[in-house]
Parts: C-alpha cells; sequence; structure tokens
C-alpha cells in the first residue's frame, strides 16, 4: 500500500530500517521501540524484498546504490545462519519467523524461510550484477545454488520436498509431514517449478481446505497451548491466504485465488458483522480472533493491484 500510494513514506520506511541495523547486519525485530529477538529470518529477508521491489517499481539506480552495502550485510548475515553448510539458513528459537510459538521451537527449517531465502538471493544476484558488484554476485548465485539444491532435494536425501510438497525438518532430524500454506510464497516469488508448484497447490487444496480461507498448517498439533484451528495451529490467517492467492494468480489458477480470498472476506468482514480485518479466525468455525485492525492484511491489496489492475507491473526484478 505504501509503495503505491506513499512512495516517499515507504522509502523513509526502508531507508530507517537500514539505519538501526545492527552491527552484525541483522535488523532490529522492532525499532519504535527497539526490540531484539532470536533469529527474525522473514523480518530480514522481506525487508531485502521489499527495497528490490521499490527499485522495481520506481527504477532509481542511485537511491538503491545507497543502500546497497547494507543490503549486502544484512544479506550476508542471514546466510550466515547456515551454520551447517547446508545451503540453507537454521531456526534457532522460536522466533525463527512468523510461527512464534513454543511448539515449533525445535524447529530447525521451514519451508517459508527457504522460500523467502532463494527470493531474497535471487534479488540480490539481480542487484549485484545491476552495479557490476562481481564478489556480491559469484557469493549470493552460489549460496541460490546451494539453497535450490537442499530445499528441492526428497527429505530421504536430506532435502524438504517429500513429493508434494516442501516439509519442516526438526533439529533431531526428523521430519514433520505438516503441511504449511506460507509455503506457498515461493510460488509468488517464482523460486520453485511450476511441477512442484501445481503439486503444492494440489496438496493445500486437498489438506487445508476450509469454508472460511485455507488451515495454515495441517496436521493440527495435538496437545499445545493452541487448540486446534486456532492460530499457528490451524487458523485462517488472512494476509497468508491472500499471500496464497497471489501464487495461484501468478500460477494461472485465477478462479481458485479469487474463491479463496472470498471465502475469507466473507468470514472476516461480513460473516463476523464487524467489517474489520482480524488477525486469524478459527477455520472450522469461522470465529475471528486475535486483534483487530491488522495491517498486514493489506496483502490483498498487492495480490489485486499486481495481478489483476496491473498484472504487467513488476513487483520485483526480473
Amino acid at each position: 500500500v505504501h509503495l503505491i500510494l506513499f512512495k516517499n513514506l515507504e522509502w523513509d520506511m526502508i531507508r530507517i530500517s537500514y539505519d538501526h541495523m545492527n552491527p552484525n547486519g541483522k535488523i532490529p525485530t522492532c525499532i519504535l521501540p527497539i526490540i531484539e529477538r532470536h533469529d527474525d529470518l522473514d523480518i530480514n529477508l522481506f525487508l531485502l524484498l521489499r527495497t528490490a521491489r521499490y527499485y522495481a517499481i520506481y527504477q532509481n539506480k542511485d537511491q538503491l546504490r545507497q543502500l546497497w552495502p547494507k543490503m549486502c550485510k544484512v544479506m550476508d548475515w542471514v546466510i550466515s545462519r547456515d551454520f551447517d553448510k547446508t545451503g540453507l539458513p537454521q531456526q534457532i528459537s522460536y522466533w525463527g519467523d512468523w510461527k512464534d510459538v513454543n511448539y515449533i521451537a525445535d524447529r530447525k527449517y521451514s519451508p517459508f524461510v527457504a522460500m523467502l531465502y532463494l527470493a531474497s538471493l535471487d534479488q540480490m544476484t539481480k542487484i549485484a550484477k545491476l552495479f557490476g558488484d562481481n564478489d556480491a554476485f559469484q557469493r549470493y548465485r552460489e549460496a541460490y545454488q546451494c539453497g535450490q539444491q537442499k530445499t528441492n532435494q526428497h527429505v530421504d536425501e536430506g532435502g524438504l520436498w517429500n513429493g508434494d510438497y516442501f516439509c519442516q525438518i526438526w533439529k533431531d532430524g526428523s521430519v514433520k509431514d505438516l503441511l504449511s500454506q506460507d509455503q506457498m510464497v515461493g510460488v509468488m516469488y517464482d523460486v520453485i517449478s511450476s511441477e512442484k508448484a501445481e503439486k503444492l497447490i494440489n496438496s493445500l487444496n486437498k489438506t487445508c481446505h476450509s469454508p472460511f480461507g485455507l488451515s495454515n498448517t495441517y496436521p493440527f498439533f495435538p496437545g499445545v497451548r493452541d487448540p486446534e484451528a486456532e492460530y499457528h495451529n490451524g487458523g485462517v490467517w488472512p494476509w497468508v491466504c491472500f499471500m496464497d492467492a497471489w501464487g495461484r494468480i501468478r500460477a494461472g489458477h485465477i478462479e481458485d485465488g479469487l474463491s479463496l480470498i472470498r471465502r475469507v472476506a466473507k468470514a472476516d468482514l461480513i460473516d463476523s458483522g464487524d467489517y474489520v480485518p482480524n488477525e486469524h479466525m478459527n477455520s472450522q468455525t469461522g470465529e475471528n480472533l486475535g486483534f483487530p485492525i491488522q495491517g498486514w492484511n493489506a496483502a490483498l491489496f498487492g495480490t489485486i493491484y499486481f495481478n489483476l489492475i496491473h498484472p504487467g507491473m513488476p513487483f520485483r526484478l526480473q
């Protein structure tokens, strides 16, 4: 929303975020006030993608050049989280990404972070080429290739792919065949093959369908803090559904994506009677839960603007 409607404000937010970067390259969880948590892998990667998206729209090379050294420092920090040199950054706390609950604290690799990592490396490689930064280009291209190999290997060979979707890997090496909707960000950013995208979409439709959207994970975790079908234990998250719809439309599943938007919007805004975007909903009852008003539900704006109103407008470097 800021990118399109408030161009200067968007750039100020991007610039100020880099201004608060830690000496090691990590961007804080929050800057007003300063909040620091372990990992925050997705926050750092989203900032890189947000910066690349701004350049893709406005093409101000001099402006981007000012941030390039800081972008490299952020990217290098995320790469440094590949402690075992397997090709993907590792989670060391339950602050690995947006699923910030204690029952995933033992997770090592998540498909969501893997997809954002690949998307960021793809954009950083392209920007390095734009600036003629050969060292960065080689570094990020190699990291991208290693990340692709690790992500796409079958779980039996140490990867994340199980033949139908990408799995979550725990620190003890166990494979969780938990289907997570957030991995659709890989379809949105076109970092997985069309064949695997089709299998993923089919798996989500078959396994996670809800009258109110899609469960963000399935099967449910038994005996954890969150009730089944709620919050991170299989609730419907509008922002994740809109990101999912973005990927579906880009993959040619236009009606499928629009149907998902309609189901979520009807349950979240109309059936609830409050016409307010909530954080999440019960995937079995449609009950609105969490805090209103949720700004990240503006992901719907991007889905519609870049896919339906201006389908030819780039939201990343090609």
